[in-house]
């Protein structure tokens, strides 16, 4: 045998993201990448991992690049896959530093790990513009108030927990409404300051367990309506999840627990 050739996969962590207390959480899977792979070969690995997001980081200089996908397509934000990340190289991999800096399609975003365990991550805080609840053709069902978060978010407000944990969803019309990610959100919940749900089918993701980067709308809103900068989330989900927010003037702080499911190897 004149050579021997061996080509090493790419690490990868099943992380539950914003677990606590009789939640859940939701599952992301981080991709460690040895090297860089083309697009369609990461939107592969991201289909077969089954998840909502996938994330895949690799070392860039001093920091890290951090890209996002659902089974179908690519996205700009992800919160709990961040948060994921973030755990898998502060725990997993152990890396030195108070701060991680990760390279995105957002920007650069940075994060860290608390005193009392929890681990945060700076979002980009979204500016809230009211619309008329039409825009959503009756998908949700009956809701107070309506705002275009971002340049493609939508944030419906319904009158309260149990309306929205009974909420009528139709698929086509979410499906035609004018964004990306709908989050439903309500004043007052178990062991919380509101509750969410959020929709996301132009993302192939019917119903995400935990939306991180939904605070980045959500926080403001809670702001604007109390005064109070800081805010504690449960996502009202089947496998439900609970984070906690503090508002900045650009950014937005979201903060959680996560913990290892498995790891593994992905040989692509």
């Amino acid at each position: 045998m004149d050579s021997v050739q061996v080509t090493f996969g790419h690490r990868l962590w099943w992380v539950d993201a914003f677990v606590g207390e009789a939640v859940r959480g939701n599952p992301a899977v981080v991709v460690l990448l040895e090297r860089p792979l083309p697009d369609d070969e990461l939107q592969q690995i991201a289909f077969e991992m089954g998840v909502s997001e996938t994330a895949f980081v690799r070392r860039l200089g001093e920091g890290w690049s951090l890209r996002w996908f659902t089974p179908t397509v690519e996205v700009d934000l992800c919160g709990h896959a961040t948060l994921a990340s973030l755990h898998v190289l502060l725990t997993e991999i152990a890396i030195p530093g108070p701060e991680v800096h990760f390279q995105t399609r957002s920007g650069l975003l940075s994060g860290r790990r608390s005193r009392d365990g929890t681990l945060g991550i700076d979002l980009p805080r979204s500016r809230l513009e009211p619309v008329d609840p039409s825009a959503l053709a009756g998908a949700l069902g009956e809701i107070e108030e309506l705002y275009q978060a971002g340049s493609q978010n939508l944030l419906a407000v319904v009158r309260d927990y149990d309306t929205l944990c009974g909420l009528s969803v139709d698929p086509v019309s979410l499906f035609l409404a004018p964004g990306s990610l709908v989050i439903a959100v309500c004043a007052g919940a178990p062991q919380a300051d509101v509750a969410i749900r959020v929709f996301a089918p132009r993302l192939g993701v019917a119903e995400d367990p935990v939306t991180g980067s939904a605070l980045c709308a959500v926080a403001p809103w809670w702001a604007e309506r109390t005064g109070a900068p800081t805010i504690v989330v449960r996502q009202a989900s089947a496998r439900g999840g609970l984070m906690y927010a503090r508002l900045f003037e650009h950014h937005v702080e979201v903060a959680g627990y996560a913990r290892t499911f498995l790891s593994g190897e992905v040989r692509a």
